[in-house]
Order: structure tokens, then sequence, then C-alpha cells
């Protein structure tokens, strides 16, 4: 592999990588490349022997995310079964920066309990008869953040909202990741759980634009003995809608304020219907009225 940058941990780990990557004639300079306290557990033989066996499952090898610093540094590499790694390399502060540990699991580590289920019908949660599971819905701008905040307010229900949870993982290159609204999704749903879990209600307070999301809260809802209310909050008036996009300023740490009104009216568009089942309310209608309806259909 081509050497770039000038971090030793970088160096090294490329070394690995050759050696999964199958690199012809890889690890005669093993002795050199690692260091004592690794060699004291395992042999330089032996270490290259099983990193040539493991080249079988990644060569070529395949990058789809690095993180360097100046000693640890780490790969994500995809499998020949699309399934992903990830090879960890540390080495010594000071020169010659021998490799002092270095080892490969899975991006999901096999040894986990396993993720929450798409659908809830065969999980086993305690009853949580008397709560309710509440998604506020609604593309941006639409008034569904203010009106689910005042909902929760009013019933003493907590709310959770993508913008904030993702907001909280800028500072981590949240605002790069491929799948940043799967991972919202992710958490609310376990947010949601442990909630019911506990016999309490929550709002979820996200855009709810795949069928499939709102099919597996349904599903949690069911499972648990809970309610599930669905509010779709839209606004009628587009000049309004559009200043509310344009013009707020809501400062949700590591999160962006004004919005892109293009992108809303595509997304409006294309909006799935919840066939009946959600409350609609519009939010061009004074907040008191909204909040009133809003709270009647939660609470019946």
């Amino acid at each position: 592999m081509r050497r770039v940058g000038t971090s030793p941990a970088l160096a090294r780990l490329e070394w690995v990588l050759d050696g999964l990557d199958g690199t012809p004639g890889w690890g005669a300079d093993a002795s050199d490349v690692l260091a004592p306290e690794f060699t004291s557990f395992v042999t330089p033989e032996r270490y290259v022997e099983v990193t040539r066996g493991r080249a079988a499952g990644y060569e070529p090898v395949v990058v789809v995310g690095l993180d360097v610093g100046d000693t640890t540094a780490r790969a994500r590499i995809r499998r020949h079964d699309g399934t992903v790694d990830v090879v960890t390399c540390v080495v010594e502060a000071a020169r010659p920066h021998r490799i002092t540990s270095t080892w490969v699991v899975g991006l999901v580590p096999t040894d986990l309990t396993p993720r929450l289920p798409d659908d809830f019908a065969e999980h086993d949660l305690p009853s949580a008869a008397n709560a309710r599971l509440v998604v506020f819905s609604g593309v941006p701008g639409s008034g569904k953040s203010t009106l689910a905040d005042a909902a929760g307010a009013e019933l003493g229900f907590p709310v959770f909202a993508t913008d904030w949870l993702l907001g909280a993982l800028t500072p981590f290159g949240g605002r790069h990741f491929e799948e940043s609204m799967e991972i919202a999704e992710e958490l609310l749903t376990t947010l949601a759980l442990r909630q019911l879990d506990a016999g309490q209600s929550v709002i979820l307070d996200h855009p709810s634009e795949r069928v499939a999301v709102r099919d597996r809260w349904r599903s949690l809802a069911r499972r648990a003995g809970a309610e599930f209310r669905a509010v779709e909050v839209r606004c009628s008036d587009p000049d309004v809608h559009r200043e509310r996009v344009e013009g707020r300023s809501r400062g949700i740490p590591g999160w962006h304020d004004a919005g892109d009104w293009a992108d809303v009216q595509r997304r409006l568009a294309g909006f799935p219907s919840w066939h009946g089942e959600a409350f609609v309310v519009d939010t061009a209608q004074p907040r008191e009225l909204s909040l009133a309806a809003v709270v009647r259909h939660i609470t019946a």
C-alpha cells in the first residue's frame, strides 16, 4: 500500500494492511516491526502466519474508514462478504515506533448482546399498559418540535428529538455519517424502549419519513401493551413555513438553524401517508388550538 501521512501509527497500520492485502514477501521484517512486549506473547513467525491466513478474506483490502492518532490508528476494512472489520494498531511513543499491539474485530463484535429487532413481536418486554409512545412526524419547519415540546411539558412526558441527538454526535464526526437518520432512529428506538421498559410514556420528535421505522415503533408499543399515538404536523401556509425554515434559530448544540427550503419542498412532496392513522394538525393556526387538539388526541 502507498505510504501517506506522518503519523507513526498510520505507517505501522499500513504495514499490517499490507499483510492483509496479501503483499508478496510481506512479513520478512516482522521482528523489527513488532515490539518485544508484543512478541513475548506472539512470535513474529506466528503473527505473520496468522495475518497471511486472514488475507484470504480481505485481499484486495478495501478501506472504508480511517482514524489516525500519533500512537493509535484504526482502519475499517470490508470483507468479501460485505461485512466490515476494524483493524487497530498501537505503537510505541518513541522511535522506532514498533507495534505494541494490533488486533482485528468485527465492526459489531460477536460477543455483544443482539441489537434491537426491526419487529418487537417476539421481544421480551414488561407490560407498560398505562404508557404511551407518541411520534411527532413532519418535515422540517412544520412546527413539530415546538408542538412536541409543548405537549411534553403539558403531559409530563420526556421528549427525545432527532436534531438534539445528532447534534451531540457532531464533535465525533456526526455531520459526516452516511447513515445519520438511521443512527438517530436507532437511538430513538433505544430511548423509547427504555422508557416503556420502566412503564413510562415517551414522545419521539422525528420526521418519520421511513415507513419501516413507523412500523418498528408501532410494534414496540404493541409488544409493551402501550398506546401508540402518531401526530403528523403540517403548516398549510407556505410563506409561514418557508420563514420558519430559513429564519429559525433554535440554538441546538452542534446542529444547524436555518434550513434549505427547496429540500423541504422535495421532502414534503414525497412524504409518505399515515393512511389515516396519524392525527393531522395544522400549525398555521394559533399554537394554543394546535396544542389543545394534540393533547386531546394523545390522552384519548
